[in-house]
C-alpha cells in the first residue's frame, strides 16, 4: 500500500466513524425528543380529565384511577407547574416512571416516601426532575431570581381530597443532596422551629416571610448540576 492509500484509507475510516457518531447523536437526540413529547401528551391528557375546571382537582376520580395520586400542585407565575403528586414506597420509582406508570424520561412529581401526608407532616417534600424543555420542575429555577419572587408572589397551590391548601415560598437555597434541609419525621416543635429557623437564614435572598415551628412546611425540590435546588414554603390557607 502506498502513502497515498494509506492516508486516502486513513480518511476514509475517520469518516465512518464521525459518520457514526452523528448518527449516535441524533439517535440519542431522536429518543430524548420523542420522551419529551410523550411525557407532554400523557400529563396534558392528566390535566384535560382531572383538572379541566380552574382551582378544582377530580380527586375522587383520580385516586380511583391513580392510586398512587395523594395531590396536585400549581405554581403562581410558572404556568408549566400543574402536576398530580404521586407517592410510591421509595424515591426512586417516579424518577422513571409518569403518574400512570408508564416508563418515562420526565417521571412524576412526587412526595417523599417518608411523608405520611403532604398538608398534615409538619415539613413534606416534594420532588420532580428539572427537565431542559421546562416541563417538570424545570422552571423551578425562576425562585433563584429575587425579582421573578417579588413578581409572583412568591406563591403555591397544593390541593388534595381534604382541600386547597395555599403555601407562600420564604426560603431558596442550593444545597448537597445530603443536607439537612431533607429532613422529616418532626414531633418536637421547639426542635422543629429551630429547624425551620436555619432554613430562612439560609436562602439565597430575604424574603422577609417570618417562619416559626408552629408553621407546616412543604419543601420543593429539584436537581441544580451535582447539588439540589430546594423552595420552602410555609402554609398559610387552607
Amino acid at each position: 500500500m502506498t502513502a497515498k492509500q494509506s492516508i486516502r484509507r486513513g480518511i476514509t475510516i475517520a469518516q465512518i466513524v464521525l459518520a457514526a457518531c452523528v448518527l449516535a447523536a441524533c439517535a440519542w437526540l431522536a429518543w430524548k425528543w420523542m420522551g419529551y413529547t410523550q411525557a407532554s401528551s400523557v400529563y396534558e391528557q392528566l390535566r384535560e380529565s382531572y383538572a379541566a375546571e380552574v382551582d378544582s382537582i377530580d380527586f375522587g376520580t383520580l385516586s380511583a384511577d391513580y392510586p398512587g395520586a395523594v395531590a396536585w400542585i400549581t405554581i403562581d407565575g410558572l404556568d408549566a407547574i400543574n402536576y398530580p403528586v404521586m407517592q410510591a414506597s421509595d424515591n426512586d420509582y417516579y424518577l422513571s416512571f409518569d403518574a400512570t406508570g408508564a416508563s418515562s424520561v420526565d417521571g412524576a412529581v412526587f412526595l417523599d416516601y417518608r411523608n405520611g401526608s403532604i398538608t398534615n407532616d409538619l415539613h413534606a417534600i416534594v420532588y420532580a426532575h428539572n427537565m431542559a424543555d421546562g416541563s417538570m420542575f424545570g422552571t423551578l429555577s425562576s425562585f433563584l431570581d429575587q425579582d421573578f419572587y417579588q413578581t409572583s408572589g412568591g406563591m403555591f397551590t397544593v390541593y388534595t381530597a381534604e382541600g386547597t391548601f395555599r403555601y407562600q415560598v420564604f426560603a431558596v437555597q442550593i444545597v448537597d443532596p445530603s443536607d439537612d434541609a431533607y429532613m422529616v419525621g418532626f414531633t418536637d416543635k421547639d426542635v422543629f422551629d429551630a429547624y425551620v429557623q436555619q432554613l430562612a437564614a439560609s436562602s439565597v435572598y430575604d424574603t422577609g416571610v417570618t417562619v416559626t415551628g408552629n408553621d407546616q412546611i412543604v419543601t420543593l425540590s429539584t436537581c441544580s448540576s451535582s447539588n439540589r435546588l430546594i423552595v420552602s414554603a410555609k402554609r398559610v390557607a387552607g
